[in-house]
This record gives C-alpha cells, sequence and structure tokens, in this order.
C-alpha cells in the first residue's frame, strides 16, 4: 500500500485593525500582560511578495514572500489567501533561504509544485510590494467557556509599499497555536470590550492588492451555500451561518465608504436570514449564545432600517410620480428633499451602528456561535439526528403548510394581514434558499422564482402602506406658506400608488396561485425530523 502522504501543516488566525491612539492601551492591557507565558518581544520584520506581472498568485488566492528576520530570512507560501469572514485558514509551507529570490525546492507537495510552474509562473515571479512593520508578540494561554488555547497575540505597526503608494499597518493578529478556536473569538470580545476593534478581513497580501489597484467597495449579495446530502444537521447549519457571516462581513464598506443603497439593504438582508437559520438551528447550538446573536442581530437590522426605508420611498415611490408629474406640481421636488435629509440621517444611523465596538462585538459573537458548531463535527454529537435533507424537508414543511394556511384569508384582508404573510414568506423563501441544494435543482429554481415574485409584489402592498406613515412625518413638522403645497403633494404620491394597489391586488393573487402551482421541490415528510 502507498503511503498516505502527510497533511499540509495551516494556521488559523483573527485579525484585528485597531486605531493607532489605542495602540499602548492594548499593550499595557492586563488580560493580554497576565496571561502571557512571558514577556512580550517585538521584532522588526520587513517582508518582500511575489507575484507574476499579471498577478497570477493573488487570482489563485496564493502568497508568496520572503521576510527578513534579522540576519536569516523566511520564505513563506500561503495558500488561502484573501478576503475571508471569520477566522482565516490557511496552508503554510514555511523554510530557509539565502538570498533574496524564492526557492522552488523548499514546496515538496506536487499538486502545489505543478500549479507554480505551469505556464512558466515561477520564471516570471517578481516582487510585487513590500510589508514593513514591528511585531510586538505575546503567547497568551486563554481559557475561555467554550475551550481552552495556547494564542500567539501579535501588534503589528508599520506599512505596506507598493511603487509610491503605501498604506498603514495597525493590527493584531491571534494565531492559534494549540487548543480550541473557540478561544480566539471569545479573548478577541475580551479584547474589544477594553479596547475598540474590528475585524480585519483583508491580508496584507490583499490590501496591497487594493493599494495597487483602488476601487469602490461593491455592495454584496448572500449566496445560496452548497449543502452535501448525507451530512450533519450540524454541518448544513456551520455551512449556512458562514454564508449569512460572508454576506453581512462582505457589505461592512459599503456602508461605511460609500452611498450606494445597496449596502445596507444587503446587509439587513443577510441579517434577516442569519436570524432565520438561528431560529431553525437554535435546538443544535448554545442556547444563550444563540440567543444573544438574534437580539445583537435584530438591534443591526433596526439600525440599518431607516436608510433602507427611505431609499425605498425616494425610488420606487417618490421618483415614479416625480417623473410624471414634477413639472405640474413643484411640490414634488421639495417633498423629495425632505426625503433626502432623512435618508441621509438614515445612512448616518447605519454608519454609526456598522462603525461601533458593538457591531464588532456582534460578529465576534456571530463567529463564535459559528465555531461551536464546527466543533461539534469531530465530537459526533450530532450523529444520532437526522441527516441534512430530512430535517431540511421537515422545516420546509413547516413553513410551507403555515404560509398556505395564511394565504387563504390575508390575500382577502386588510394591509396588516398582508403584511404578516409576506413576513412568512420571507422566512419560507430564506429556507427554500439556504436548502436548495439539497433537493432537485430545477424544481428548487422554480419554487424560488414563484416565492421571490410574491414576496416583491407582499413587498410593494407594505410600502404603500409605510409611505402613507412617511408622508405624514415629512409634512407634519412643516410650517409656512408652502406647506398647503406640500400636503397636496404628499396626497398625490399616496393617492398614485393607491391607485396602483388595485392592479397589484390582482397581480399578488395570480403570483400566489403560480406559487401554489409549483408545489413542494422536498419530498413531503411522513413526521418531523428532530
Amino acid at each position: 500500500m502507498s503511503k498516505k502522504p502527510e497533511p499540509l501543516p495551516t494556521e488559523s488566525e483573527l485579525r484585528l485593525a485597531i486605531s493607532e491612539k489605542w495602540v499602548n492601551r492594548l499593550k499595557r492591557l492586563p488580560l493580554l500582560v497576565k496571561s502571557a507565558s512571558e514577556r512580550a518581544k517585538t521584532t522588526h520584520l520587513k517582508s518582500t511578495y511575489f507575484d507574476t506581472p499579471d498577478k497570477q498568485l493573488a487570482a489563485a488566492g496564493v502568497n508568496l514572500r520572503i521576510r527578513e528576520m534579522g540576519r536569516r530570512k523566511l520564505q513563506t507560501l500561503k495558500i488561502g489567501s484573501g478576503w475571508q469572514a471569520g477566522i482565516t485558514e490557511r496552508i503554510e509551507i514555511e523554510g530557509w533561504v539565502n538570498g533574496d529570490e524564492p526557492t522552488l525546492d523548499l514546496i515538496h507537495a506536487q499538486e502545489i509544485r505543478d500549479l507554480l510552474i505551469r505556464d512558466g509562473l515561477w520564471d516570471r515571479l517578481q516582487p510585487s510590494f513590500v510589508t514593513d512593520f514591528r511585531r510586538t508578540s505575546r503567547l497568551v494561554k486563554y481559557a475561555g467557556r467554550f475551550g481552552d488555547a495556547v494564542i500567539s497575540a501579535d501588534l503589528d505597526i508599520g506599512e505596506i509599499r507598493s511603487g509610491a503608494r503605501k498604506t498603514a499597518i495597525c493590527e493584531l493578529e491571534l494565531e492559534l497555536k494549540d487548543g480550541q478556536p473557540t478561544a480566539i473569538f471569545e479573548l478577541a470580545s475580551a479584547i474589544n470590550d477594553d479596547v475598540p476593534v474590528r475585524i480585519e478581513y483583508r491580508g496584507k497580501a490583499l490590501r496591497a492588492e487594493e493599494l495597487q489597484a483602488p476601487s469602490e467597495p461593491q455592495p454584496t449579495k448572500g449566496r445560496r451555500p452548497p449543502l452535501v446530502r448525507g451530512s450533519r444537521i450540524n454541518e448544513s447549519a456551520v455551512a449556512i451561518l458562514k454564508a449569512c457571516q460572508t454576506q453581512i462581513a462582505a457589505n461592512e464598506f459599503p456602508i461605511l465608504d460609500t452611498m450606494a443603497p445597496e449596502g445596507p439593504h444587503q446587509m439587513r438582508v443577510a441579517v434577516r436570514r442569519l436570524r432565520a437559520a438561528l431560529g431553525m438551528f437554535r435546538a443544535f447550538g448554545d442556547i444563550d449564545l444563540t440567543e444573544r446573536v438574534r437580539e445583537e442581530g435584530k438591534w443591526l437590522a433596526g439600525s440599518l432600517g431607516q436608510a433602507r426605508e427611505w431609499d425605498v420611498y425616494i425610488a420606487e415611490l417618490h421618483d415614479p410620480v416625480e417623473a410624471a408629474l414634477g413639472v405640474d406640481i413643484p411640490a414634488l421636488k421639495e417633498l423629495r428633499a425632505l426625503a433626502q435629509a432623512r435618508q441621509e440621517a438614515g445612512y448616518r444611523d447605519a454608519r454609526a451602528a456598522v462603525a461601533s465596538a458593538r457591531f464588532t462585538s456582534f460578529q465576534l459573537q456571530l463567529g463564535l456561535l459559528i465555531e461551536t458548531l464546527t466543533y461539534s463535527q469531530g465530537k459526533g454529537a450530532f450523529d444520532h439526528l437526522a441527516r441534512s435533507e430530512e430535517f431540511a424537508a421537515s422545516k420546509l414543511e413547516k413553513r410551507y403548510r403555515k404560509v398556505r394556511k395564511m394565504g387563504r384569508t390575508a390575500l382577502k384582508g386588510n394591509t396588516a394581514a398582508k403584511h404578516e404573510l409576506r413576513l412568512e414568506m420571507k422566512k419560507m423563501r430564506y429556507a427554500s434558499e439556504f436548502f436548495a441544494s439539497l433537493f432537485e435543482p430545477k424544481k428548487a429554481k422554480i419554487f424560488s422564482k414563484t416565492a421571490a415574485r410574491l414576496q416583491d409584489l407582499l413587498g410593494y402592498a407594505n410600502d404603500y402602506a409605510v409611505c402613507i406613515e412617511q408622508m405624514e412625518s415629512l409634512v407634519a413638522p412643516e410650517t409656512g406658506a408652502n406647506m398647503p403645497a406640500l400636503m397636496k403633494a404628499s396626497g398625490i404620491v399616496i393617492g398614485w400608488h393607491g391607485a396602483e394597489m388595485a392592479r397589484a391586488d390582482q397581480d399578488i393573487e395570480d403570483a400566489w396561485n403560480r406559487f401554489l402551482d409549483a408545489g413542494r421541490f422536498w419530498p413531503k415528510p411522513h413526521r418531523s425530523a428532530s
């Protein structure tokens, strides 16, 4: 028999960005000082990163560097680099070198060597950028609620240089040396209670790429998690929660750095998807931690709410009316200016929430919850329960029956009844998207499409109801000679969409029938799965 190859070495770390004004406080933080096995050591580290002119290594999620450590030089190849939510886990291959050029002989794994020499890649490597910083390191023994660990706490202060461009480095890396990954999140949370930090999803290599080719951060939609048939329930829970975690994290900078309406919207969608997932999986995680993440998710969604609601009013309710009647009704323009002021206030609230230590705490708690579920995979804690597809069929059936029951009366009811149906449809749709990969893809796609259409139409009905309240909040505080004109303009907006709603009711009924015709894409369960 051939000998099974040794697993490649990996590193697991969490990066935390910190403002320079908090550096001295972090260095003296009792939590780190008293838990350290020895005094902190400070080292000057200068690294040259290599890539091809067309950035093939970066495109493959690989970075290669030579780091000067005193008189010695260490070559490091990392695979799995780039943007990652939560703990960064990468293959890491290291070895000492004598010169300033990378050495292929240090890389023994044949698959990796093949990647590096394909199409002459290795021969085209050249210096790409430099990192130059001082690292203050402590080896910390941390006892967490969910497990203990030995963690290297490395404070890096310096800069990244690429040609004439440079950007500062001021971050704390928490690298797992031994023990449970959960302890990294618990330690980070404890640090954040005393010294405000932010999770830094970008490694130094990715930040250098952004320095070389600056671009505005773009809002990101969620992706359906690829679930595996026959997998344990907690494995599917981890995949789904990580998908939500990634969507939340990916929309952080679009909110902080741009005015793109899609940023708050996509983060809000991500939080709602997360809370729906936590509702389904609450029995499998730590109850207190799960509930804390759910409640903090509710706070975050609320903080993003005003920005999104005024985005919807301006783009979907006001602008169509002003485009058609603005010439004849000048007050519509003034009404829009009032709405924009509320929109801007909503964006300020959204940015303040996302920039806060509370947002970081929420992300760390979510990361901790995911790690607790991941850790339970190795312990076989859920081996006795139903497989993922049985569990999914049970949850989907429960949502489906509730939606069908509500729909019989809600479609003939008032706006409030339609709103309740819309909320249940959201939960139904989220669940169907989460579990789609466990069942027949074509049927799942048809179901999701009909559910989305129905949800959108019910959403318009809700937007109209919210619009009435928005108009009252805009016009009521106004005084002066222009108030009658503003009242007339708001009445026209409401009346315009009131007429549209009369037609939309028929569209909602048609969409409901198509949703029912689509039917289940999962097998109807004979009994509930655990």
